[in-house]
């Protein structure tokens, strides 16, 4: 490892036997999983115990860099044993999150696994999980999630803005303006569209050509929604859809590069999105949002606070579309911030301010340290982008 950044990469080595729990049996208000998982926080923090469903996909690719297979892969298998359990892939393993999920990336996380052990049986597996959840969660029947044009929302069992938002992982945020039922959001729906690319790809490799053909065409269709609802040629930018009123949103966020990381943009719509960056970047990277039209509360998801995983998802994106520059620049002052930060506070945290160079202004909660997500982002970056 670089040895400009020996001192954090030893924290992060040190911290992440902390962050590693098994709880095999229910115990309290815990789910009992069958395999050991990276938790965000350690006994110190608010989230020890808990396994949460998108931050495992970021911890999963440095688990994986790192030859951690079996780690990750029982992460996945833990998921899998949730679904098949409850009907769900809850937001975190608790019981009173049985009734909400968070942004769906199993089927990254799946291909992470595929990718090193090319085991096809596991797949199969997998993809039948996979086609559950898209098909009785996200794209229900009842219309809890699936509501308008084959697209869909946050919702959870409450049917509150509130909690939606919550689902959204983005808790809490000015981007739906408290009203996150009436939104389709991008990221989702470009998630979703992974969901099914991935499950054509993957049935595919295992030559069922009737289904790669029923996901293939699911996923065309679901893009030129995307684009015919969500992208607006004018501004250069895809937006999140309020289809109660039938009109974009006007609000700017990092939810809008989701198209580059799931390949869903042309490349002149990549262009266009990457010359929206002077809106985001700030001196220790991506703020979440736009700076103006904010909540007078101020909510953590938002301007000033940049997250590791929202910094992932458009530095990905950009090396999907050949923006390598753009993507050092932003990975070099990701990392710098995070290397002055740990070296006034002897630790890493779960969100920084990226204006200031400090660690996140507090939200719903106080700001945890750690952390997970942050710690497999920061080794991430360093080893994806060789940066020296």
């Amino acid at each position: 490892m670089k040895k400009k950044y020996k001192n954090c990469i030893d924290y992060i080595e040190n911290n992440e036997k902390e962050l590693t729990f098994h709880l095999p049996k229910d115990e309290g208000i815990h789910l009992g999983l069958p395999n050991p998982f990276i938790a965000p926080s350690s006994s110190e923090g608010i989230f020890e115990n808990d396994q949460f469903y998108w931050d495992s996909y970021f911890i999963i690719l440095e688990l994986i860099e790192s030859g951690k297979v079996d780690l990750a892969k029982g992460m996945v298998d833990n998921f899998a044993y949730l679904c098949k359990r409850f009907g769900i892939i809850p937001s975190r393993n608790r019981y009173y999150n049985l009734g909400i999920s968070q942004p769906p990336f199993f089927t990254s996380m799946v291909f992470e696994i595929f990718n090193k052990t090319k085991d096809k049986k596991w797949l199969q597996e997998m993809a039948k999980v996979a086609e559950y959840e898209l098909k009785n969660y996200w794209m229900d029947r009842k219309k809890v999630h699936k509501v308008y044009k084959g697209l869909s929302r946050y919702c959870d069992y409450w049917y509150t803005h509130l909690t939606a938002e919550h689902e959204s992982g983005w808790d809490m945020t000015s981007r739906f303006n408290e009203k996150s039922l009436d939104f389709l959001p991008i990221d989702l729906n470009c998630l979703l569209f992974k969901y099914e690319s991935d499950l054509s790809t993957i049935y595919k490799l295992l030559k069922n050509k009737s289904k790669e053909k029923y996901y293939f065409d699911k996923a065309k269709k679901r893009k030129e929604t995307i684009n015919k609802l969500m992208w607006n040629e004018k501004e250069g930018f895809f937006f999140d859809y309020n289809y109660q009123n039938k009109e974009q949103s006007k609000f700017y966020s990092l939810a809008s590069f989701y198209p580059l990381w799931a390949k869903l943009a042309t490349k002149e719509q990549a262009k266009k999105i990457k010359d929206k960056l002077s809106i985001f970047e700030c001196k220790g990277g991506l703020a979440n949002t736009q700076k103006e039209g904010l909540s007078k509360i101020f909510k953590q998801w938002d301007y000033p606070n940049g997250w590791p995983n929202q910094q992932w998802i458009v530095i990905k994106g950009f090396l999907n579309y050949g923006f390598k520059k753009d993507a050092e620049r932003l990975s070099k002052k990701w990392l710098e911030m995070n290397k002055k930060v740990f070296e006034k506070t002897e630790t890493f945290w779960e969100k920084y301010n990226v204006v200031t160079v400090d660690r996140g202004k507090d939200g719903r909660y106080p700001t945890q340290k750690g952390f997970g997500w942050t710690n497999a982002i920061f080794k991430k970056l360093i080893n994806e982008l060789n940066i020296k």
